[in-house]
């Protein structure tokens, strides 16, 4: 996999607070380099911590989905930057005050879900920047000691990440793709499957196609292209085809897929195999 740069961009998260703040996620994409993130459903500022200690570039907290409020995000979003990933919230709706605020509490990107038209782009983007740009209420209560500055220019300076997953924003791809400050399209791959008319998994060439001209139309107007994925293996399949930035995995799903394959090993293991020496 080529990561151009010198740095991998999670040492840039603790490097631009004493210098200029530049996102270390757009700034990235601008490079040409690839991002790779973790997932978190389960409330657990811990577990989040320990996923971005293991090399992931970012984090995502998903509050649409998972099961993490306002009071748990707020710490999962500290311990994320304090493992030198980059923290981004996924919330819950196209609505200004849950951008606002998971932007307020310093993460460094947000994921809308359920894009359908340029309007609804362009809410989100402006929900990000401040005015005039946008309709961003001015106060980064922990934002401006997490990117070191109180200027408005420099606080705008997050990741707008907007969601495809609806037969209606299929539609009008090319028109929100376009709407000027939204900076990645993420792809929801069981929602997509849906609008399809398939099932979550599908695997049938109008799944792949529709994907295709998703990541064209992106790369078409100079917008990262983005894959959730349930493994690693998925997730390089999707690097591979030029993606931008894929999730390698969620967090929920690797515990239960980790606790099964310890339970089948322990169940298979010989009733007369010597314990090794040391072990307990």
């Amino acid at each position: 996999m080529d990561r151009v740069g010198a740095l991998p961009i999670r040492s840039l998260v603790r490097k631009e607070a004493c210098m200029t703040f530049h996102n270390p996620l757009t700034a990235a994409w601008r490079r040409g380099q690839t991002v790779l993130g973790a997932w978190c459903t389960l409330p657990d500022p811990f577990a989040a911590e320990i996923f971005g200690r293991q090399g992931y570039d970012y984090v995502c907290i998903d509050q649409q989905h998972g099961m993490i409020d306002d009071s748990t995000a707020f710490p999962m979003v500290q311990a994320i930057a304090a493992s030198g990933a980059a923290p981004i919230v996924r919330v819950r709706w196209n609505e200004p005050p849950a951008i606002m605020s998971a932007l307020d509490a310093g993460a460094m990107g947000v994921v809308v879900p359920m894009i359908e038209t340029r309007e609804d782009a362009a809410a989100a983007v402006s929900a990000c920047r401040y005015p005039p740009a946008g309709l961003r209420s001015f106060g980064p209560i922990r934002a401006r000691d997490v990117l070191g500055s109180t200027d408005p220019d420099v606080l705008s300076d997050v990741a707008c990440i907007i969601m495809i997953e609806t037969q209606r924003a299929l539609t009008e791809l090319d028109e929100i793709v376009s709407t000027p400050g939204v900076d990645g399209v993420y792809i929801g791959p069981s929602d997509l499957a849906l609008a399809l008319g398939e099932k979550p998994g599908s695997t049938a060439p109008i799944f792949d196609e529709t994907v295709q001209r998703i990541a064209d139309t992106c790369r078409r107007h100079g917008v990262a292209i983005g894959m959730h994925t349930p493994t690693g293996t998925v997730a390089r399949r999707y690097i591979e085809r030029g993606f931008d930035f894929a999730t390698v995995f969620s967090d929920a799903g690797l515990i239960a897929a980790a606790a099964r394959e310890q339970l089948d090993l322990a169940r298979s293991a010989s009733p007369s195999a010597a314990v090794p020496s040391g072990s307990y």
